[in-house]
C-alpha cells in the first residue's frame, strides 16, 4: 500500500477521460514535450494513457539509479514491445528481457567486437563513409541548405552496416533513402502509435497492420540475404566483424552459438537502435559545435591528431 500510495502522489498533468494525457504530448515532437513537462512537474512525472499510467524520469542521477541491474529487471513495454518479433530467440539485445537466456549468450559472444581494439580496427571503414558525406557536402553550392539529421542517418546506418556486416547501403549515392530505412521508419512510427492505442484500435487498423507486416518481412529478408551471402563465402568470409562473430562465435558459459533467428534479430537491433541514437547525437553535436567555435577548433585539432590532416 505504501508503494502504491507513493506512485499515486507522483505529479503530472491532469488527464482527460479515455484519452488520458494524449493532448499533453506532441506526437511529432515527443522529446520536446517530455522536456517541457519535466520543467513543469519535476524530474519524475506521470502520464496517463488508455493502456495505463506511464512514469517518465529525467536527469542523470535518477536515470543512473534506475539502470542499476542489481535492483531492477529489464521489462519490455510500450513502443519496444511492439517491435519484438514472435518466436523463441527473436529478441535482440535491445528488446530482450532480463530472463532471456539468449541475452547473455549473445552478450558474451559480442563483447570482443566492441573492444577498444575492435573500434580502432573499424576506423578505416568509418572514415570511408565519412568521406562520402564530405564529398556530398563539397558538391553543394554556397547557401544551399543541408538536412543534417537526414545525412547523419545515412552516415550512421552505412557505417554500422559496413563495420558490422561488410554490407554497403550506399545511401549517399541515392536520391531517396534506402528502402530499408523507409521500412524501418514506418515500423518505428507505427510502434509508437500502437503504444498509445487500445488493442481494439490496433486491430481495426487493418491497412496499417498489413503495411507493418510487409515492412518487417522486407527487413527480415534483407538481413537473411546478408547472412546467406556471408555463409556462401565459406572460408573466405570475414570472421572479425559483428556478423562473423555471431556466425562462428561460441559462448564459453553455455558452450553454444547463436541460432540464425537470433542472429537476424541482433543485426536488426544494431541497424535500427544503433543508428538512430547515434545519428541524433551527431546532429546535436554538430549544432552545438557550430554555436561554440572554440570547441569546434578543439574537436578539429583532435581529429587531425588521431586521423591526420587532409593536406
Amino acid at each position: 500500500m505504501t508503494a502504491l500510495t507513493a506512485l499515486a502522489e507522483v505529479p503530472g498533468p491532469r488527464g482527460l477521460p479515455l484519452i488520458g494525457n494524449a493532448r499533453d504530448v506532441d506526437a511529432e515532437h515527443p522529446v520536446e514535450s517530455a522536456m517541457r513537462l519535466a520543467k513543469e512537474y519535476g524530474p519524475i512525472f506521470k502520464l496517463s494513457s488508455p493502456k495505463g499510467d506511464q512514469f517518465v524520469v529525467s536527469g542523470a542521477e535518477l536515470v543512473d539509479d534506475l539502470v542499476d541491474d542489481s535492483r531492477f529487471d529489464k521489462l519490455i513495454a510500450g513502443g519496444l514491445a511492439e517491435l519484438k518479433s514472435n518466436g523463441e530467440g527473436s529478441a535482440g539485445l535491445f528488446s530482450a528481457e532480463t530472463q532471456d537466456p539468449l541475452w547473455r549468450r549473445a552478450h558474451n559472444i559480442l563483447m570482443a567486437p566492441f573492444s577498444l581494439q575492435a573500434m580502432r580496427d573499424y576506423t578505416p571503414m568509418m572514415v570511408d563513409i565519412a568521406n562520402q558525406l564530405m564529398e556530398k557536402w563539397a558538391r553543394l553550392n554556397a547557401g544551399e541548405p543541408v538536412d543534417v539529421p537526414a545525412d547523419m542517418t545515412r552516415l550512421t546506418l552505412d557505417t554500422i552496416a559496413l563495420c558490422g556486416f561488410s554490407y554497403r547501403f550506399n545511401s549517399f549515392y541515392r536520391d531517396t533513402p534506402h528502402p530499408f530505412v523507409q521500412a524501418m521508419v514506418r515500423t518505428l512510427d507505427e510502434s509508437q502509435t500502437r503504444s498509445r492505442q487500445l488493442p481494439v484500435q490496433t486491430r481495426l487498423r487493418v491497412r496499417a497492420q498489413r503495411r507493418v507486416e510487409e515492412d518487417q518481412a522486407f527487413m527480415n529478408d534483407l538481413v537473411d540475404k546478408i547472412i546467406e551471402d556471408r555463409r556462401a563465402m565459406g572460408d573466405e568470409a570475414p570472421t572479425d566483424d559483428l556478423l562473423g562473430r555471431m556466425l562462428t562465435g561460441i559462448d564459453k558459459e553455455s558452450g553454444e552459438g547463436l541460432p540464425d533467428i537470433n542472429i537476424r534479430a541482433q543485426c536488426l537491433t544494431f541497424l535500427i537502435a544503433g543508428h538512430e541514437t547515434t545519428s541524433g547525437l551527431l546532429s546535436f553535436a554538430l549544432y552545438y559545435l557550430m554555436k561554440n567555435p572554440q570547441y569546434m577548433e578543439r574537436a578539429r585539432a583532435e581529429a587531425d591528431q588521431v586521423l591526420g590532416t587532409a593536406g
